[in-house]
Formats: structure tokens, sequence, C-alpha cells
């Protein structure tokens, strides 16, 4: 299955702070999805011939993969005339062309950005292959070596230490605490896809070592709540320097200000910016996340 690479980048997409489990080898990137490698790269023969071909392959084959993670459902030029009303995030639109929120598998991304809190991408990614490597089952793919993302069993049955010597630190415990309770099927994620925003945000916010913006970063990327608005620092300082909305201590407009939100504070925040964009909120912050990291020179 192939798609106009004009109106999709995938490159821009996995690596724009959503999902932390890619790789480029070579001419391709190859990305961990449950018990599958994904595999995209460019037909170079399409390219040869202007027309910027994707192609798509999957390990072992799961048909439509490409559909369901990028996405592909959704009605893109509704959803993005629908938030550029807002100049920046309309400049941000036309800035970053391609860039899609993606649709992943709920225990990985809980498990994600469990692992996520307080920490930069890199080390993330780190974290995240260790416990791969460690838990997951090892598979040859075009020669090369991956490991599959482990299922709750697997790391509920590991023990703190083996946790921590991923890398995991004091995350150790929340992640074993969610993989029993999914193992257990205390959570379902079917469950929470059902629920509102709401009800499936307060059931996450139960839950031992999530806290609102982990929550709205599982909602949006996993549980289909396009309405959900993490906040980390990048878009606090955003909120405040763009939108001019003071936060905290910092009145004196200090690009690099670190922000500790309260639970009143984020709540209120995510509130207002929620009102502000609809029901597509979450897009609109994916841009201006991967906007404000730009703009501070960030690599992914």
């Amino acid at each position: 299955m192939s798609i106009e690479a004009e109106y999709f980048n995938p490159e821009m997409t996995i690596n724009s702070g959503q999902t932390f489990l890619w790789q480029k080898k070579r001419d391709a990137w190859y990305g961990i999805h449950t018990d599958h490698v994904l595999k995209l790269s460019f037909d170079a023969q399409q390219l040869d011939q202007g027309k910027g071909r994707i192609k798509y392959e999957s390990f072992p084959e799961d048909r439509g993969w490409e559909k369901r993670l990028f996405r592909m459902d959704d009605d893109i030029d509704k959803i993005l005339n629908t938030i550029s009303f807002d100049p920046l995030i309309r400049n941000s639109v036309m800035r970053f062309r391609g860039l899609r929120v993606m649709r992943q598998d709920p225990v990985q991304c809980m498990i994600s950005f469990l692992c996520a809190s307080n920490i930069n991408i890199q080390r993330i990614r780190r974290i995240l292959f260790n416990i791969c490597k460690r838990f997951g089952k090892k598979m040859i793919v075009n020669g090369d070596q991956f490991f599959t993302f482990p299922r709750p069993r697997d790391l509920h049955k590991a023990n703190i230490a083996e946790l921590v010597s991923c890398g995991t630190g004091y995350r150790a415990k929340s992640i074993k605490m969610l993989a029993a309770k999914m193992h257990d099927k205390e959570i379902v994620p079917d469950e929470l896809i059902r629920m509102s925003y709401e009800e499936a945000k307060r059931s996450l916010l139960d839950i031992y070592g999530i806290g609102d913006k982990t929550a709205d970063c599982i909602l949006l990327f996993s549980l289909e709540k396009l309405e959900a608005f993490p906040i980390d620092t990048w878009i606090a300082r955003i909120l405040s320097n763009k939108y001019k909305i003071l936060i905290g201590e910092n009145k004196k407009g200090n690009s690099s200000q670190k922000y500790h939100l309260s639970h009143q504070q984020y709540r209120f925040l995510s509130d207002h910016m929620r009102t502000h964009f609809g029901i597509y909120a979450g897009y609109a912050q994916q841009y201006l996340y991967y906007y404000s990291r730009h703009l501070a020179g960030r690599k992914w």
C-alpha cells in the first residue's frame, strides 16, 4: 500500500516524540510495534520517476498496518482546516507538512510513556530498546536483529532489579504494577476507548505512576481521544511565550524555563486549550510540540 509522500511525511511523524522504537538502518526505517517489526522506505524506482512513493512492509506480515498506525482513516483535510483558524497552527501546518498523529498499541504506548517521565527522548529510546532486548522476542529481518515489545505478562513476571537494569530507575515499580493490572484485566484498553475523555482520564490517573501529562499522551496516541492536549515543558513554554498565558514564575519570558505544573494549573491549561481548539486539540498540540522543539534546534 502506498500514499503520495507530498501528503504524508512518515519520517517526520515517527520522529516527533509520539513513539520511540524506530531506528534507521541504511535506506529504511524499522519500528517495533507489539510483536511485529515494521519497515518503511521509499521506492527508488518511483523516486526516479518523481512520484515519491512510500513502501510499507511488516514482519510477520500485517496488512494495512500503515493505515491504522498513521491514522490514514482520519479526514486530515477537515482536521487541519478546523484547527488552522489559529495563526500559529496554520503556519506550523504549512511549515511541517505531512506530520500526523499516530494510533499506537495501548499496551506499548502506556509502558512507553511511563518510561518517558522527566527524561529526554534519547534516554527514553535507550530504556525501551533495553526492555525489548531483555523481555521481548528476537527476530531477524533483512539480516538485522530486532526484539519485539514484551507482553504485559512478561513485564509482570520480571522483578524490580531486572527492570532497573534496563535503565528505568524509579519507574520500574510503576511499570511492573501497570503490567500486572493489564495482565489481570483490571485495565482493558477497549473499555477505555469506549469511555469519554474525562472518564478515561480519571481511570488512568488512578494508576500508580500516571500523572496528567502521561495520561493525556496515552489518551491521544492510543485511546482515540483526539481532544487530549498533553502539556510538557515544551508546550508550557509555547503557551507562555506565544499565547501569553503566564505560568508559574516565568514572567520574564525565559525561553529555557522549565515548568512544574500543579494538577490545578495543568487542568486549567488543558481545559483552556481544548476549548480553544476543540475536538482535534491533540492534532494542534502535536504541531505546537514539533514547532517548539524545531524552534529550539532540538534533534529527535
